[in-house]
């Protein structure tokens, strides 16, 4: 008979409520049972009680832990500024998986602290970065396959909306850059960052409470460099972008992978849009050959047939996840083609990087030494 996991989700209802689609995740996976939910909003928890059929509510999570022996436990606000207690103590409770909305924490020291408390349980950890899609996955499988050739560098950029610069990194660039150290397939060696304010460098005065609790950010524009241990470089941007409606702003969203003989890109996740262009260098004229789009039947449509909206996107992506999740607990060992907790922190990491950088007017080696926010050492520094 196969293993009945019995799971429950933390929610925060007006503090970062349940991410994305994330409080009915459990619901569609196979030999899950959702038994629980805690959220310390009477409203929103008797709201997603009756939206997940669950009657076991907790205006405690912690009380939910002590009570309800859980197997998995979805960690699910958008906001990040309460990940790193929510998940910790999940991992002290004892529970086999968590899985994490993104970003991980709000600093490279909680997430140093979550690991080493998933460590110590033996809790397997996923976050929902958006490489957990077919259109990554075979882009990947291309790569690997030296559809492209050597791969030499990758482009990566945020949405650029209203978020643009240092909260469109935090929030959305989490999700490009573990997709491109996932396709670089190695760790990061070193980092450069600069970031601005209306075309000028921002300074620690520039510091700002960045929303979805970040902490401390600044910029609306910014680019980062980086170098992989393998000699791979990628570069990550997020500039202003004049919207013209629609989802330009969402395809705008994604990454480019530059090999000797081909480019990949990978638009718009977790919806998912894979493009592949025959030649390593891109040269406008006449005679120049076409973007080839590659559709996957099975992202695209459902298996009845019909298409497959965004929100079903969104919520497969959110299915795979745990499977994985499971599958790594049942196997003793950390999701690969979603994103662990190492991947997570090491996607943070490259995020603290940039700002980093810019604050000590150098580039930064990795790990970096400094685990904090940058602009609360910056603040501090500026005071002394």
């Amino acid at each position: 008979m196969s293993t009945i996991y019995r799971a429950g989700v933390i929610g925060r209802t007006g503090k970062g409520d349940y991410g994305h689609g994330l409080d009915v995740t459990f619901a569609r996976v196979p030999n899950t049972k959702l038994v629980a939910i805690a959220d310390d909003n009477p409203d929103g928890l008797v709201a997603t009680g009756k939206k997940t059929g669950v009657n076991q509510l907790y205006a405690d999570y912690r009380e939910m832990l002590a009570k309800e022996q859980l197997d998995l436990v979805c960690v699910a606000p958008r906001y990040v500024d309460c990940h790193a207690e929510m998940v910790i103590a999940a991992a002290e409770a004892g529970v086999k998986g968590i899985f994490c909305e993104k970003p991980l924490a709000q600093t490279l020291a909680e997430a140093d602290a979550i690991l080493a408390a998933c460590a110590k349980s033996g809790t397997r950890l996923a976050v929902a970065h958006r490489r957990a899609n077919p259109y990554e996955w075979h882009g990947k499988k291309l790569v690997d396959e030296g559809r492209i050739g050597k791969v030499q560098r990758m482009v990566g950029r945020g949405k650029g909306d209203h978020r643009a610069g240092g909260q469109d990194l935090f929030v959305l660039g989490t999700h490009i850059l573990d997709s491109m150290r996932y396709f670089a397939d190695a760790e990061v060696a070193w980092a450069m960052g600069h970031v601005t304010q209306d075309g000028r460098e921002v300074t620690a005065s520039d510091a700002r409470e960045g929303d979805e609790g970040v902490g401390l950010l600044a910029g609306n524009a910014l680019h980062g460099y980086y170098v992989f241990e393998n000699g791979i470089t990628a570069q990550f941007e997020s500039t202003p972008v004049p919207s013209s409606g629609g989802d330009q702003n969402s395809r705008w969203f994604g990454f480019e992978v530059h090999g000797t003989t081909g480019i990949l890109s990978l638009r718009s996740s977790p919806g998912g849009e894979l493009y592949h262009y025959p030649h390593g260098m891109w040269i406008p004229g006449e005679d120049d050959p076409q973007w080839e789009r590659i559709l996957l039947d099975e992202w695209e449509t459902k298996p009845d047939g019909t298409p497959r909206s965004g929100g079903e996107r969104m919520h497969e992506s959110n299915r795979l996840i745990v499977e994985e999740l499971i599958q790594a607990i049942e196997e003793d060992r950390d999701v690969v083609q979603s994103s662990s907790g190492h991947d997570a922190r090491a996607a943070l990491e490259m995020i603290m990087a940039v700002h980093e950088s810019h604050r000590l007017q150098q580039r930064v080696t990795f790990p970096l030494k400094n685990r904090e926010n940058p602009y609360q050492v910056w603040h501090k520094e500026s005071k002394e």
